[in-house]
């Protein structure tokens, strides 16, 4: 939990201090992801990286369209979907506000020496990738009720 706490705190800041750039966090993320992919994508595809439905990005991509900041494109071998493009201003927007995040990031960071960094990377990749394997049902069935011993 304290892990999750902090991770909330960290971006709870960086929401307050890149607040004047009147996007939302989801925003700038698939700004990111758009100018970080070098070509266009489809909505599925930017759901997928954010992590949420593909009706969130719908609404999400109106709201960066009508700033002109991303564009919806026909998709030239296949006229069924929409490939989204970020636009010039959108690229801008992710030049400002890229940069205050790194800042932001790095002075979170700053009371932690280089070696303590890197351990702390390798120890949130291991538990990143031993979360992969775990099987939540087979905790929840072995957990004890709270104050009675389990006995196996």
């Amino acid at each position: 939990m304290a892990l999750v706490r902090t991770g909330e705190r960290l971006l709870a800041c960086i929401d307050q201090a890149l607040r004047h750039h009147r996007l939302s966090r989801a925003g700038r993320e698939a700004l990111a992801i758009l100018d970080g992919a070098g070509q266009p994508l489809s909505p599925t595809a930017i759901a997928e990286r954010l992590i949420v439905t593909t009706a969130s990005v719908t609404s999400l991509l109106d709201t960066l369209e009508r700033r002109g900041l991303v564009e919806r494109q026909p998709d030239p071998t296949d006229r069924r979907r929409l490939l989204i493009v970020i636009t010039q201003d959108g690229k801008t927007i992710v030049d400002q506000f890229l940069p205050e995040v790194v800042a932001l990031q790095t002075a979170a960071m700053a009371g932690l020496t280089e070696a303590q960094r890197r351990q702390l990377v390798e120890m949130l990749a291991t538990l990143g990738a031993d979360l992969t394997s775990l099987d939540p049902d087979d905790v929840i069935h072995a957990a004890a009720p709270r104050g009675i011993p389990r006995h196996i």
